[in-house]
């Protein structure tokens, strides 16, 4: 009669651990619903930003223009170009802005500017958030055929 060992047998079995095909998709399914949800949230955060420079810029143009009026009694009939100094044309050394403003989304794109006889201006600018209230669209009237769809304007005009 022959006797055997019973003692198990070992054997080296590498165990791989990591992540299974099902587990890293769930995650990149999380991963990419959390970024799509962001990425909406992003561009409406910057399309509201370019927004409020808009109308902040409006606002430091319709200030300097206000200055102009006092000292000249009338507003300038055309702006210097945009992205230049704006100066009184007539007193030598009265600045009125370092620069005029572009249009944050592209300095291509220019804000308009009317005063025909000097006694008035208005400004427009073209906002991205259709949901403003203030919102109306408007050909540019000085040599454009551009859409602007938001404008301020001197206290005695409406834009």
């Amino acid at each position: 009669m022959e006797i055997r060992n019973h003692q198990p047998q070992t054997t080296n079995h590498n165990h791989i651990t990591g992540f299974t095909l099902i587990e890293l998709i769930v995650a990149m399914a999380i991963i990419a619903i959390v970024a799509a949800s962001l990425w909406g949230n992003f561009f409406t955060s910057l399309i509201k930003g370019r927004d409020s420079r808009r109308k902040q810029d409006l606002e430091s143009i319709s200030k300097a223009l206000e200055l102009y009026y006092n000292d000249a009694r009338m507003y300038p009939t055309t702006m210097p170009a945009w992205g230049t100094v704006f100066v009184n044309p007539t007193v030598t050394g009265v600045l009125y802005m370092q620069k005029l403003p572009f249009d944050p989304s592209s300095p291509a794109i220019d804000y308009c500017y009317k005063s025909t006889d000097q006694t008035y201006y208005q400004l427009y600018a073209n906002m991205e958030n259709q949901s403003n209230a203030k919102i109306t669209p408007v050909i540019c009237p000085v040599g454009g055929s551009t859409t602007y769809n938001y404008g301020i304007s001197s206290p005695n005009v409406t834009p």
